[in-house]
């Protein structure tokens, strides 16, 4: 797919997210009384939802969508007193969309576009091993830089998953999206609905549900590659 038809895709993409995250606000204004209004949320869910429409296509507009998400979230995490969730967003989300856009362009051999690819087995034992490790790291982080902030055991380990998700997402590899479906998306969604942030809770069911048709896509990209 290209030129119009692929302008008038992301447009669809664009206006039928804004849709979506304005009806689920108005409905969590309706049926949850203390629910409150934030732009930042709204944004930040609207831009996210569109950024992982595109990851999941392989469309590289899903990065300048993906800084969007993560400048807003960044804000109403610190908000909302999550700050293991506010770093990630502006310490690492937003560093990462800024080097995966040039790099899913010019990445590949010969300066041409970064094909989808997986890990060794060696590698995805070392990544389970760098979240375990960076779960614990980020928990001691946040004891001694907000001590009493909420759920901060699950709070690091989204933030430790999150990490390696979205640097195996720059490299484009099949694993990220196995990462987004498990530790993070669902462990987000138990997360955000705790501390009441009730429109990322669906954000999150939406990623989550993205995740699984996302791996089955990327996997056809991969073997479609290598042939």
């Amino acid at each position: 797919m290209g030129g119009w038809a692929e302008h008038v895709e992301n447009l669809w993409v664009t206006l039928a997210m804004f849709a979506a995250t304005g009806v689920y606000v108005l409905v969590s204004m309706w049926v949850v009384p203390e629910y409150a209004f934030n732009p930042f949320e709204f944004v930040g869910t609207w831009a996210g939802l569109v950024c992982v429409w595109l990851c999941r296509t392989r469309n590289i507009l899903c990065w300048p969508w993906g800084i969007v998400s993560t400048a807003a979230l960044g804000y109403f995490f610190m908000q909302i007193g999550l700050p293991g969730q506010q770093w990630l967003n502006w310490g690492f989300f937003m560093v990462m969309q800024l080097w995966g856009w040039p790099y899913w362009v010019l990445g590949g051999e010969g300066k041409e576009e970064l094909p989808v690819t997986s890990l060794s087995w060696l590698g995805r034992t070392g990544v389970v091993a760098a979240i375990a490790a960076g779960t614990v790291a980020v928990y001691a982080f946040i004891g001694y830089i907000a001590p009493g902030s909420f759920y901060p055991w699950l709070d690091s380990t989204v933030v430790a998953s999150s990490i390696a998700a979205q640097i195996l997402m720059g490299l484009k590899k099949v694993e990220s999206w196995w990462l987004w479906f498990g530790p993070v998306n669902a462990l987000s969604i138990a997360l955000f609905f705790m501390a009441g942030a009730y429109t990322l809770t669906a954000l999150y069911a939406a990623f989550f549900i993205h995740a699984a048709f996302a791996i089955v896509e990327w996997r056809k990209a991969q073997l479609m590659h290598s042939v």
